[in-house]
């Protein structure tokens, strides 16, 4: 058999081979090894240091008793004491409503006795209720919590979130509620107040 250096055909092949391969490796290596790791996502879901995305419907801000917050625009405004309501003026049964009360307890706490208020207010949240969950969440930079419900059945059926935190004996809390067959379309502007909430 011909032979370089003292190796066969076959035995300069396979180590051919195998320097190739090793090249090709190498290339590899050093090529990703260029390349960053993508920024984590920050607690809004944003990636670091990008501003977040428009939301998919337009807003205003609402900028009142020491809070900022943005709202579907268009929405008709209706306010009493320590609330202000913008509803959905094509669907009544849609609406955000934004809360100023005074309270000491913890977001948690104060989530559950608003859920006590849902439970025995059947106009508004026909029964059966049912809690979809109450966990903690950062909101405006604080301590919060977040409560999702669903109340009636049916076409009475409704789907709603409440989000809240507590600063200086004051419970600044938000909701959305709609209808459950509009709750999915719905939902985006409960986490455009979450993300813009801001004391």
């Amino acid at each position: 058999a011909t032979t370089v250096r003292g190796w066969s055909r076959r035995t300069q092949l396979a180590a051919g081979g195998a320097a190739l391969a090793v090249v090709v490796l190498l290339v590899l290596v050093f090529a990703l090894a260029g390349q960053d790791d993508p920024p984590p996502l920050s607690a809004t879901g944003d990636q670091g240091g990008q501003a977040p995305a428009a939301p998919a419907f337009a807003t205003q801000t609402y900028a009142e008793r020491g809070i900022n917050v943005n709202v579907p625009k268009g929405w008709t405004r209706n306010a009493s004491g320590v609330w202000v309501d913008y509803i959905d003026p094509d669907d009544k049964l849609r609406k955000v409503r934004i809360l100023v009360e005074s309270s000491k307890a913890t977001p948690e706490k104060f989530l559950t006795v608003a859920e006590d208020g849902l439970q025995k207010r059947s106009t508004s949240c026909p029964k059966p209720y049912e809690r979809i969950g109450l966990e903690s969440k950062t909101i405006a930079g604080r301590e919060g919590a977040v409560l999702e419900y669903t109340c009636g059945t049916g076409p009475d059926a409704r789907h709603g979130m409440w989000g809240a935190v507590i600063e200086g004996g004051k419970a600044y809390s938000f909701y959305l509620t709609t209808k459950e067959s509009r709750f999915a379309d719905s939902r985006p502007i409960f986490d455009e107040m979450a993300s813009t909430y801001a004391l």
